[in-house]
């Protein structure tokens, strides 16, 4: 039976459903959750969101082939929702139909498409 090497780093494993892991918080991190919370979150939802759309982001370019599965994406750019604003009131009924402007749709979680010049791998 083969002993392990003591010095050889050991894989992650995540934490398991309901324990309570603790990080060291420093000062960017302070800074990066302070902008977090700034939107009213506490601080476990402001973690939760950040992790979950750090996920996400692993999941999508995994699930496009864009990296191996394990393999960390480097994000190059992202989208914005912008929320919808309402219309202002027309100036003549000449300018109504130009000033209606389409709602955005509500979705769900989903998961998109790949980038422009890739096809999708299974």
């Amino acid at each position: 039976m083969a002993k392990t090497n003591p010095t050889q780093p050991k894989k992650p494993t995540p934490p398991q459903p309901g324990s309570r892991p603790s990080i060291r918080v420093d000062d960017a991190l302070a800074d990066d959750l302070a902008v977090l919370m700034s939107t009213g979150a506490n601080l476990s939802d402001a973690i939760r969101a950040a992790v979950r759309q750090s996920a996400d982001m692993h999941r999508t370019a995994w699930a496009n082939g864009i990296v191996p599965r394990g393999t960390a994406p480097r994000l190059l750019a992202y989208q914005l929702e912008q929320k919808p604003t309402r219309a202002p009131r027309p100036t003549s009924p000449y300018a109504a139909a130009s000033d209606k402007r389409p709602t955005p749709h509500a979705t769900g979680r989903r998961i998109p498409a790949p980038p422009i010049g890739q096809t999708h791998r299974a």
